[in-house]
């Protein structure tokens, strides 16, 4: 039962790195028409995001439920809600594995 808890944490991981191509998209979009630095500093900032995301998905780290709410509320802050939404579901899959 444990390891499925541990595959379903790892999907929405994943999901939610690849779910970050929707505001990288708007972010880039936005910058193409005002030219304004903060959209290519939030873009920067959100591909980032997702690279670290993706590349550790299966790294033992998000075995333990404080570092994935640390990675949930930065989501929250600094990238988009919508990115807060499957990795506040992978927070519960971690809670349930403890």
């Amino acid at each position: 039962m444990n390891v499925d808890y541990r595959r379903r944490e790892i999907f929405l991981l994943r999901f939610s790195g690849w779910f970050c191509l929707f505001p990288a998209s708007v972010y880039l979009y936005l910058y193409q028409m005002t030219h304004m630095m903060f959209c290519l500093g939030e873009l920067v900032i959100i591909v980032l995001f997702a690279v670290y995301l993706l590349t550790t998905a299966k790294s033992e780290r998000w075995t333990k439920p404080q570092n994935v709410m640390r990675l949930s509320i930065f989501a929250l802050i600094f990238v988009a809600i919508i990115i807060f939404i499957p990795l506040y579901f992978a927070y519960r899959n971690c809670k349930k594995l403890q």
